[in-house]
């Protein structure tokens, strides 16, 4: 009896063993092929990283974007371990300066590497809303701009700026003028979420809408407001395809035909399902890896994930 009970354990290890060796030999890397700027010149390109945190805060977003004639955003920085993750993104693309530096909201996994960037590249100018958070974070960056003399803009509903010559970015959200409530900011996660910029880049018939970790309270707002204005072929899913937010008016609204969720884990199912049941081309960099989106501005989107899906369990 021993000696089955052995041999079924060894057949186990072995089958264990293979399925490892196997699922290794399909899972091919293609992160140098993600972060491949040669052929970036013509195109608007948006890198979605897969962040990995080395900490207790989540990783959050950072997406570096290239503009047709080779300008270089970045919108948000994940929390401060990630740096490691940006810079070799960046150093794997050849990029020395990045001209625009765009914080969606104060929140520590969407700007904990600003202050590390600022002093690191060559920075054409930082963009932020006008929300305040008295954290250690929001501090160490705001020390950096003044300490680098770095230009800083405020963005509110209704500006626009060009990222380069060609790409239009437009601003949707959130409107001038802020009105803290008394013990600001204890308790303020809901609060400084539904203030994340909400940012639309336009190129020929291509655009890209990055919408922070917005809630559905400020979604349906917006939605409301905008309606197709905010008809996008790219969207940043808000806040990490939490349950909190795509509220289906703003889905609806947006209708991208392809949708990257940047996220330590799936958040929720559902929200993964509800856009890729609306025909979305819906990503997770905690499992695709590193997601690059690319066009010509002719409508059209070129997608190369960093990973393979090597199972359906999420369809």
């Amino acid at each position: 009896m021993r000696n089955m009970r052995r041999v079924s354990v060894l057949v186990l290890a072995l089958i264990v063993v293979l399925s490892v060796t196997v699922l290794a030999e399909e899972r091919v890397d293609r992160y140098d092929q993600v972060f491949d700027s040669t052929q970036d010149a013509g195109r608007l390109t948006a890198r979605f990283l897969q962040l990995i945190t080395r900490s207790d805060d989540k990783s959050g977003d950072s997406t570096i974007l290239t503009s047709p004639d080779g300008k270089v955003m970045i919108v948000d920085t994940g929390n401060p371990s990630t740096f490691i993750d940006i810079q070799n993104a960046l150093e794997a693309m050849g990029v020395t300066r990045i001209d625009y530096l765009i914080a969606s909201h104060p929140h520590v996994d969407h700007v904990g590497s600003m202050a590390q960037l600022i002093y690191a590249y060559d920075i054409g100018a930082v963009y932020t809303t006008e929300v305040e958070y008295n954290t250690s974070h929001y501090r160490s960056y705001m020390e950096a701009l003044a300490a680098t003399e770095t230009p800083h803009i405020i963005l509110s509903e209704g500006d626009t700026f060009m990222f380069g010559e060609h790409v239009l970015v437009e601003v949707f959200h959130p409107a001038p003028g802020i009105e803290y409530y008394e013990g600001y900011p204890d308790g303020s996660t809901q609060f400084i979420n539904n203030l994340s910029l909400l940012m639309k880049l336009t190129y020929g018939d291509s655009s890209f809408l990055f919408s922070g970790d917005l809630y559905t309270a400020a979604e349906r707002e917006i939605a409301a407001r905008y309606g197709d204005k905010l008809r996008s072929g790219v969207l940043k899913v808000p806040h990490h395809g939490a349950g909190t937010s795509s509220s289906k008016p703003f889905r609806e609204a947006i209708g991208a035909q392809v949708a990257v969720m940047m996220s330590d884990a799936i958040e929720e199912l559902r929200i993964y399902r509800n856009y890729s049941k609306a025909g979305t081309d819906t990503y997770i960099t905690s499992i695709d890896g590193a997601v690059a989106v690319s066009t010509t501005g002719d409508g059209e989107y070129t997608v190369i994930s960093q990973f393979d899906r090597i199972n359906s369990i999420l369809d």
